[in-house]
């Protein structure tokens, strides 16, 4: 029988070993919580993972709220505060650049500190749509318009691996789970607020192109997926091709002009 359990059990165990200790990115949102609850059924040993961005005056109550439910669940609850602020001014960057960046970060410290081989997150179908048609109207190629994978490896950053076995389920079955399994959650206002584009796009565009074109987010969501296998299938042709056209040597890079040019 397809559950909402077995699905999230499913992915997870498509793409990470059993066995396998996670630190689980818990904020106390809906997604997050709902993601702890059914991994607690499945077999992996789990941290729970907090971090408080002191954005605005109720995270301390957010922290609060994990930790209980941790306790409650009889799971390890860690926590770190990120200057999200200071980040930001000091980058030049936006806020929600700089909270992203020090979240992860973050979670990585946590997850090495209590040997945990990668991060799980909750981010949904929801999520997914959103990201796609932000990094389209950014200008992005096909890569940004594959959205998140699965699983995203350690990259340059050092960030450890990221899975986000949630990723096929939309915001309502989360809160149906939710609701079925009687389990409480924070609401953070910030998501409410039109200053932030993810929040423009979650309020106001997607649901007016859902009404003029019916069946519009699933469509991104296969759109994503087409995208995501070319780059799959590409990134490795590329990186040969690329070995045998560059060469390094120190600081020195040397580019092979004629095999270049005989590229497309």
């Amino acid at each position: 029988m397809k559950t909402f359990e077995n699905e999230v059990g499913q992915t997870l165990r498509a793409h990470v070993p059993v066995g396998t200790r996670l630190l689980v990115a818990v904020s106390g949102g809906p997604d997050s919580v709902a993601l702890a609850h059914v991994l607690r059924g499945q077999p992996y040993p789990l941290v729970i993972g907090h971090v408080d961005h002191r954005l605005r005056r109720g995270s301390a109550g957010d922290a609060q709220f994990v930790r209980h439910l941790s306790r409650d669940w009889d799971l390890p609850f860690r926590m770190k505060i990120a200057n999200v602020k200071a980040r930001a001014r000091a980058q030049h960057l936006g806020i929600e650049e700089a909270a992203r960046d020090l979240r992860y970060a973050a979670l990585s410290d946590l997850a090495r500190r209590n040997h945990c081989a990668m991060i799980v997150t909750g981010h949904t179908a929801s999520d997914q749509i959103e990201t796609v048609l932000m990094n389209f109207l950014r200008g992005s190629g096909p890569a940004g318009l594959a959205g998140m994978p699965f699983v995203r490896r350690m990259d340059q950053s050092g960030y450890l691996p990221v899975v986000r076995p949630l990723l096929r389920a939309g915001r309502g079955e989360v809160l149906r789970y939710l609701k079925m399994h009687r389990l409480p959650y924070r609401q953070d206002p910030s998501n409410r607020s039109d200053r932030f584009t993810r929040n423009r796009i979650r309020h106001s565009s997607l649901p007016a192109l859902e009404k003029l074109y019916p069946g519009f987010s699933q469509r991104v969501l296969e759109a994503a997926d087409i995208f995501r296998q070319e780059e799959e299938y590409w990134t490795p042709i590329v990186l040969r091709v690329l070995r045998k056209t560059v060469r390094k040597d120190g600081k020195k890079i040397t580019v092979v002009l004629p095999r270049l040019l005989r590229y497309h």
